[in-house]
């Protein structure tokens, strides 16, 4: 997760903290004026009293001014706008940083500060604080409290989200007049970025007074915008274009789109032609909507539109299992094993209706749970079963002795575990059955299936439904949460090992039972069903940090007893990464494995270049800081490729001269292939790390974090996460299919997105990662014989990947390992028909080469395979 917080169990401390003790800078004072007062310094005064004093002595500097609390404290109460929007129109990521990092906050608090970017929502949040109170001098607090301020804010409403509401228009003349207010914050002044077409033509404030609408809203009605259209665009309104208004804050559209003409009245005609065009693709679309299902097998509609999609039963991982499979296990017994956070007694209630409507009837109860802690409602929902003898009651403990001796729970033929309860679809019993054996396929021991979520309505936004679709199975995932519950099927000797790896102790969570499972039974016997088998139900409470939904969470106790089974010793934290989707924000709570080797093994770290030296100069000086930091021997070793620029020829020979860094001349053609194979040869280290020359490094220890994830079983390959110059993401790992060949996952978004279930910022396997920055172990590097130097320049990294991946290692991908990367700089693309024809060809040789390796496990079949990855449905 961006931005300095980590999360330790369920409290929160700053990632790199400094002393609360450690006098205040300079950095202190300019950041306190801008967060407390809304502006900058007026003064070298100003700025010298809050510099060099406690961290108490300097909030008070700011709280028991009279501006603060008559003007400040007094637009919060109201609905006048903030001085600190004059500044900008929302805290920017340096203030959130230095506020999570140099405040006295509780984890609520800072986990808020996470979520919004509202200055409304930021000072109701820290001055309300309790943790924030508490770090107060006590003069301070006294004065605070006889100040009566505590109760101004108590009844203040907090809403951390943004709801724009207003309205735009064309006056003529090129004029755009209209208004904006956010909803959640009526004291923000919303600033709306315009565009006409693709073109950016400017930003207005929307803080003009409109007569009658402080009436409507309940504001001071300072919300209006008038915007006079540049006349350097004068072209497109004559030619006529779409006017296009966005949120500057979040990108979101506003209103509806505006078609623009200059000398409109002389187009009457041409508006008559586009009236009829619209009657003509009315009467298309009717014809369309008589062939909806057969058209939509060609549409890959939005992740957005899954709720949609589901009730109209347009998708695949919906359709019912076909009678045949059920029949085949119609003799078979499943008993559901309730864990201990699995009785709440509404969710209970759901689970129970709908097991009364399997297909598959054979099916009893066990309940892991000391009697007396069951509550009245938990004990007379499963009463009936009880009295029926289909019900069983008993401590956690007891689990192993059960699963071996008892009647009814020994004859099952496999255990549904529940860690939360949903409805389950009629035939989820049945689908799940099934899995465990396939006809065409080897027994398995455990099965999991994807399934979806139903957020509550709130806020005045409608409820939402949320689909989890999941990977096949990946151990280095699991560390991070547990993405294959909360409902997974295993057979009884599958859970017998589990139990026996904690001596004879029941998993405490469905986390803690998958790492288990995952550390007793062959991965390929864990088996994924890539359709939706249940459904669960999450309130959303906006009013407290505890009822913010997260889709997927870890749980640190199980992953580091994970570790401990291994001899490993790991720092273990649970995060909190927030995604933005089309349709709002969704939560996941992973956790961040700090692993802590014994011993670091020798590193090469090859680096080609030719003829740009101040790329190499920033990627050397970054890599010597490495080079500092790593505990182990490093290794820099240049592929001088006939360089001849005199800056770079100077470079290469100061570095080799003066700061230990070895070179390797290369003459020849491009090729990255060949020329790292034999650098390879001629490299020192255990560990061969192939990075290029456009990469630059801002933490030095980024190789140490990599090193220790190649410590991970049965990896080969890491990748890191690489961020264009502006901070958005190039390569959060890479996504293979038949249909595009490889596709970077994540390119694009902002460097701290989560993305699709937070995956992004998630330690996890990929089907492959970029050769831009590379780890591998020699052995793995020389057992697969290198990289295929019949491919020069494209897909040389992604061939070495599959290669890995076949011989039976794993490529992982690290985010935490992050890095810069000024893409092709050095080499360039190809463009235009040669460089698709280039492509093309490639593809279809990748599609005969490498057949059996292209199909990419981790990305769940419900996920179109054209585009980019995690964004749309296949229909």
């Amino acid at each position: 997760m961006d931005g300095g917080l980590t999360l330790v169990g369920n409290s929160a401390v700053p990632a790199q903290g400094r002393d609360a003790v450690a006098p205040t800078s300079l950095e202190d004072a300019f950041n306190g004026y801008r967060l407390f007062l809304g502006r900058h310094p007026a003064s070298v005064e100003e700025i010298t009293a809050a510099t060099g004093c406690t961290l108490g002595e300097f909030l008070g500097h700011y709280l028991m001014r009279g501006e603060f609390l008559n003007g400040v404290v007094a637009n919060l109460t109201g609905t006048a706008v903030l001085p600190h929007v004059a500044l900008a129109p929302a805290p920017d990521e340096g203030l959130r940083r230095w506020a999570l990092e140099r405040l006295p906050l509780s984890a609520a608090a800072r986990e808020c500060l996470v979520t919004s970017r509202s200055w409304r929502f930021w000072l109701l949040t820290i001055l309300r604080d309790e943790a924030f109170r508490a770090g107060l001098p006590a003069a301070v607090a006294e004065w605070l409290a006889n100040s009566g301020l505590q109760g101004r804010l108590a009844a203040l409403e907090l809403a951390p989200t943004r709801r724009l509401i207003g309205e735009a228009s064309h006056r003529g003349a090129g004029t755009i007049i209209g208004w904006c207010a956010n909803a959640s914050d009526l004291s923000e002044r919303v600033v709306l970025e315009l565009y006409l077409g693709e073109r950016f033509i400017g930003a207005v404030r929307c803080e003009r007074f409109v007569p009658g609408l402080g009436e409507r809203i309940g504001s001071g009605g300072e919300h209006g915008f008038a915007f006079d259209i540049p006349a350097a665009h004068a072209d497109l309104v004559a030619r006529g274009a779409m006017l296009r208004i966005r949120d500057a804050q979040s990108k979101a559209p506003f209103g509806s789109d505006l078609y623009l003409k200059a000398n409109l009245a002389a187009s009457l005609d041409e508006l008559s032609q586009i009236l009829t065009a619209i009657r003509s693709m009315k009467e298309m679309l009717a014809s369309i909507e008589q062939q909806l299902p057969h058209t939509l097998r060609h549409i890959s509609p939005p992740l957005s539109a899954y709720g949609s999609l589901k009730a109209q039963g347009l998708l695949a991982c919906h359709r019912p299992l076909d009678e045949q499979a059920s029949a085949a296990e119609a003799g078979l017994t499943v008993n559901v094993i309730l864990l201990e956070t699995a009785l709440e007694p509404m969710a209970l209630c759901r689970l129970l209706t709908s097991l009364d409507s399997q297909t598959h009837e054979r099916w009893t109860l066990t309940v892991l749970a000391e009697a007396e802690a069951l509550g009245d409602e938990t004990r007379a929902l499963i009463r009936p079963l009880t009295a029926e003898g289909r019900a069983v009651v008993a401590p956690p403990a007891a689990l192993p002795r059960l699963l071996a001796s008892h009647p009814i729970i020994s004859a099952a033929t496999a255990h549904l575990v529940v860690g939360r309860p949903g409805s389950l679809r009629p035939d989820a019993l049945a689908a799940f059955l099934a899995a465990l054996e396939p006809e065409s396929r080897e027994p398995a021991s455990v099965a999991y299936s994807d399934h979806d979520v139903l957020l509550a309505a709130h806020g005045g936004r409608p409820a939402r439904l949320l689909p989890v679709f999941k990977p096949g199975f990946d151990p280095v995932m699991l560390l991070a949460y547990d993405y294959a519950g909360p409902m997974v099927l295993v057979r009884p000797e599958a859970l017998l090992k589990a139990c026996a790896l904690a001596d004879g102790r029941p998993p405490s969570s469905l986390h803690d039972l998958m790492l288990r499972v995952g550390d007793c039974v062959p991965a390929d016997a864990i088996r994924h069903i890539p359709s939706v088998l249940y459904s669960l139900e999450q309130p959303v409470d906006l009013r407290s940090p505890d009822g913010l939904p997260r889709l997927l969470v870890g749980e640190p106790k199980a992953v580091e007893a994970w570790a401990g089974r291994r001899g490993m010793v790991a720092e273990v934290r649970r995060g909190l990464v927030v995604s933005e989707e089309e349709d709002g924000q969704t939560l996941v709570a992973p956790c961040e494995i700090e692993l802590r080797p014994a011993s670091h093994p020798a590193v090469s770290v090859i680096v080609p270049t030719r003829n740009s030296p101040v790329l190499l100069r920033n990627c050397l000086d970054a890599l010597l800081r490495t080079r500092q930091a790593y505990p182990g021997p490093l290794q820099i070793l240049v592929i001088d490729h006939q360089n001849e620029d005199p800056d770079s020829v100077a470079l290469i020979a100061a570095m080799q001269a003066q700061r230990g860094v070895d070179v390797m001349p290369y003459k020849g053609p491009f090729n990255w292939a060949m020329m790292n194979n034999l650098a390879a040869e001629q490299a020192s280290g255990e560990v061969l790390v192939f990075l290029n020359d456009d990469t630059l490094a801002t933490d030095p220890g980024w190789l140490t974090r990599a090193v220790a994830t190649l410590g991970l079983p049965d990896v080969g390959v890491v990748g890191a996460r690489l961020l264009y110059g502006d901070g958005s993401i190039q390569h959060a790992g890479v996504v293979t299919s038949f249909e595009q060949g490889a596709v970077h996952e994540g390119i694009g978004m902002p460097g701290h997105e989560g993305g699709y279930l937070g995956r992004v910022q998630v330690l996890r396997s990929a089907a492959a990662v970029t050769g831009a920055c590379l780890i591998t172990p020699r052995a793995v590097f020389q057992a697969v014989g290198g990289f295929d130097a019949s491919w020069p320049v494209n897909w040389n990294d992604i061939t070495y990947c599959m290669a890995v991946r076949k011989a039976g290692w794993r490529a992982v991908y690290d985010p935490k390992t992050c890095l810069y990367h000024h893409e092709s700089k050095t080499r360039g693309y190809l463009l235009g028909q040669s460089g698709q024809d280039v492509y093309e060809s490639d593809l279809r040789r990748l599609r005969v080469e490498w057949e059996g390796q292209l199909r990419d496990p981790l990305y769940n079949s419900v996920f179109s395979r054209k585009g980019i990855p995690f964004w749309k449905i296949a229909l």
